[in-house]
């Protein structure tokens, strides 16, 4: 949901006045974590692992809805499969911890619930990869009335502070929300604030980034290491990006 949120600013910018609707589609995102380790007592070296495997989650409940990205603890992938294993297995213990999780709690300061509703009282669960999702941002005929976000067959109403961010960012080719969201990993929890950045990279795409600094304490978790051989740092930077490509103005 985090995403989802830039997602629909970019959308917005490219879309001309006169239209009331536009379509865009989501043709990569990624998760990313950035570590450093020293060999030996050799110079520090940066890992790099890249995970696509991304679910969108959007639960109503009783007029209101949580939102979050379920991202697979065994999907990461550096240079090199023996990491990857130890990684999934030793330390994000993905046959236990099958999802890392980032719950979006607030936009610029407002609970999500107050920005984001369902559209009607049979909206379901929405779960839904991130890859190439479609979705469709219809403004409101009024002032007064939220917009209606289309994700799949299901359809939710942007207001408040979200409202205002979208209509801020039709007169810009760059900018940033600030949100704040829960990431738990290996069934560890840290509340995180962090920024979502757009930037027009073409006629009709958008990049979409993000960036939380942590470390492996913050989830009672213990930076991994070989006695004498490798040393991993506590240091973590967790990255998020996606490409935007705009479809239907």
């Amino acid at each position: 949901m985090m995403l989802i949120a830039g997602i629909v600013l970019h959308a917005m910018l490219v879309a001309a006045p006169q239209n009331s609707s536009v379509t865009f589609r989501i043709n990569d995102a990624t998760v990313s974590y950035e570590a450093h380790e020293t060999h030996l007592g050799s110079s520090m070296q940066t890992i790099i692992g890249r995970n696509k495997d991304i679910i969108l989650e959007i639960a109503p409940s009783q007029g209101t809805l949580q939102a979050k990205l379920l991202i697979s603890g065994a999907g990461f992938k550096t240079d090199r499969p023996m990491r990857d294993w130890s990684v999934k297995t030793l330390y994000l213990k993905a046959s236990q911890y099958p999802e890392i999780t980032f719950d979006l709690l607030t936009i610029d300061g407002a609970p999500v619930a107050r920005v984001l509703h369902p559209a009607d009282q049979n909206t379901m669960l929405l779960k839904t990869s991130l890859q190439n999702l479609t979705v469709t941002m219809t403004a409101p005929a009024r002032n007064d009335d939220p917009m209606t976000i289309q994700v799949g067959d299901e359809k939710f109403l942007a207001d408040g502070q979200l409202k205002k961010d979208i209509l801020n960012a039709l007169h810009s080719d760059t900018g940033e929300i600030h949100v704040m969201g829960k990431l738990t990993v290996t069934g560890g929890s840290k509340d995180f604030d962090t920024a979502v950045s757009f930037v027009r990279t073409g006629a009709s795409t958008f990049s979409l980034s993000t960036v939380i600094h942590a470390g492996f304490k913050d989830f009672g978790m213990n930076a991994p290491s070989l006695s004498w051989f490798i040393e991993v740092h506590n240091a973590l930077i967790l990255r998020g990006h996606a490409v935007i490509n705009v479809l239907q103005p």
